[in-house]
């Protein structure tokens, strides 16, 4: 299933028509009930919908969970939580085989209901924007209870549908795994790098070459820099961001960076010692052109 994030980026549900919707809530509050009545009267209109409501007691009950969901549409919390839900809805509808052609039907239904409510009640300043961010959260829904629909279809032509969702999900789970375990060791290899830093300050006070001493903390010290950037990134990619490519770019700077340092004083050949500066300021270049290029 896609994230919420993605379905409500990708229809544009911003901030703003969040707060529309919540500010639609107390007015279609008012009209809950007559939404209900409504709708189950074009519901039981229909031989093959009508079938899926044998008894007044199963009809109560669905026009309770009927009202709730239309609530839910102006709640304004539109999370990973609410989706799921959505798409178990949107699953029971298969597992019932109601056709798809009805869920449309219905959210047709829906549609008209709410802008007749809108045209009703709201000023005409706003009443445009009011219906824009309906239309958006609608279609959201739409999109999700149809879903379902689709990947039953998909079910039909894949006979390893079950294998490969299975191998799929494992997978995942693997993978999070695995990046856990890389969080758990960046930290322990941090430790242990803050621990060589204070072991090469120490050592300003007792090694004989302070010059040595002095290189080899600001040597530390850039590791640190340097798993610092690895840690984040990994915090950030455990919670769904993605990883730049500069990144890696900047660990290879600091390596080489530390080389420089660590060839000052050993007092290397000139073009071994050049050709590393050369290959820093190559990599500085290719660094610039990843940034420039993530940031276009």
């Amino acid at each position: 299933m896609r994230s919420g994030k993605r379905i409500k980026e990708n229809y544009q549900l911003t901030n703003e028509d969040i707060e529309i919707l919540k500010g639609l809530r107390p007015l279609m509050k008012e009209h809950r009930d007559q939404f209900a009545d409504e709708f189950y009267a074009l519901v039981t209109s229909h031989e093959e919908m009508a079938q899926f409501f044998p008894t007044d007691e199963k009809l109560a009950h669905h026009k309770m969970v009927l009202a709730g969901w239309f609530m839910r549409l102006f709640n304004g919390t539109y999370d990973e939580e609410y989706f799921r839900n959505l798409n178990h809805v949107g699953k029971i509808h298969v597992k019932i085989n109601l056709e798809g052609h009805f869920v449309n039907t219905a959210m047709s239904k829906v549609r008209q209901f709410v802008i007749e409510v809108i045209d009703a009640n709201i000023d005409s300043s706003k009443r445009e924007n009011a219906l824009i961010a309906v239309n958006k959260i609608l279609d959201i829904n739409l999109d999700v209870l149809t879903s379902s629909y689709r990947q039953a279809e998909l079910k039909k032509y894949f006979l390893s549908y079950r294998l490969e969702t299975t191998l799929i999900n494992w997978m995942e789970r693997f993978t999070h795994g695995l990046n856990l375990v890389l969080a758990i060791a960046l930290a322990v290899v941090s430790i242990a790098v803050v621990a060589l830093f204070i072991h090469d300050v120490a050592s300003l006070f007792t090694s004989d070459s302070v010059e040595t001493s002095v290189v080899a903390a600001l040597g530390s010290l850039l590791i640190i820099w340097m798993m610092i950037e690895l840690l984040d990134t990994e915090v950030s990619h455990l919670k769904g961001k993605k990883i730049p490519i500069k990144l890696f770019v900047g660990v290879v700077i600091v390596a080489f960076i530390r080389k420089v340092l660590i060839a000052t004083l050993q007092h290397q050949d000139i073009l071994e010692y050049a050709s590393r500066v050369g290959t820093l300021l190559i990599l500085g270049i290719v660094y610039w052109l990843v940034t420039k290029a993530d940031r276009e």
